[in-house]
C-alpha cells in the first residue's frame, strides 16, 4: 500500500522505516488493540499523507485516486476507451467505495484481509463492493447507451 501511495522506491523504504519506528514505540498499545492490522494500515496511510503534504509539488497517487491499468492485450481502441471510462467512473466514486473496490478487485485482497485492514464488518464490505460495482455498471450503461444507441456489457469490462 505504501508503495502505491508514494511510488518512489527510496521514499517507500524510508516511510516504512519511519512507520516501523512509530509502531515500535506503540508496541504496548498494539498488543491490546482489537484490530492491529487496521491500526497499522491507518498509521502507514496517515504517514504517507503527511509526507505528501510536505512535498506539495509532487504528484501523489492514493487510494482516493485509484488507478486502473489497461492490459497490454487491449490494443483495440474500443476496449481502451472502455477502460478509460471505467477509470474515470472509479475516480468519482465515494472514498469508501473506491478503497474497497481497489483492495478487492485491483489489489486482490480477500474479504477477510479487507476486514482485518479496514476494521469493517464483512456484510458492510460486501455491500460497499456491490454498490461500487453497480455504480460502475450503471454509469457505463449510460455512456454506451447514450453514445452508441446500443448497450455494450460493462460487466465484461469489470470481469477481466
Amino acid at each position: 500500500m505504501v508503495k502505491r501511495l508514494l511510488g518512489n522506491e527510496e521514499e517507500v523504504r524510508d516511510a516504512l522505516q519511519e512507520v516501523m519506528i512509530k509502531l515500535w514505540n506503540k508496541r504496548e498499545f498494539l498488543e491490546s488493540c482489537q484490530n492491529p492490522g487496521g491500526y497499522i494500515l491507518t498509521v502507514a496511510r496517515n504517514y504517507c499523507f503527511d509526507l505528501s503534504k510536505k512535498h506539495k509539488s509532487r504528484v501523489f497517487e492514493s487510494l482516493n485516486e485509484a488507478r486502473i491499468s489497461i492490459p497490454a492485450s487491449e490494443e483495440d481502441p474500443d476496449n481502451r476507451e472502455k477502460w478509460e471510462h471505467v477509470h474515470r467512473i472509479v475516480e468519482n466514486l465515494p472514498q469508501k467505495y473506491r478503497e474497497i473496490l481497489q483492495l478487492r478487485d485491483m489489489d486482490g485482497f480477500s474479504y477477510e484481509e479487507i476486514q482485518e485492514l479496514t476494521g469493517l464488518e464483512m456484510p458492510y464490505i460486501r455491500v460497499l463492493l456491490s454498490r461500487s460495482r453497480s455504480k460502475i455498471k450503471e454509469e457505463m450503461e449510460k455512456i454506451y447507451h447514450y453514445e452508441r444507441g446500443t448497450y455494450q456489457s460493462a460487466g465484461q469490462i469489470l470481469c477481466r
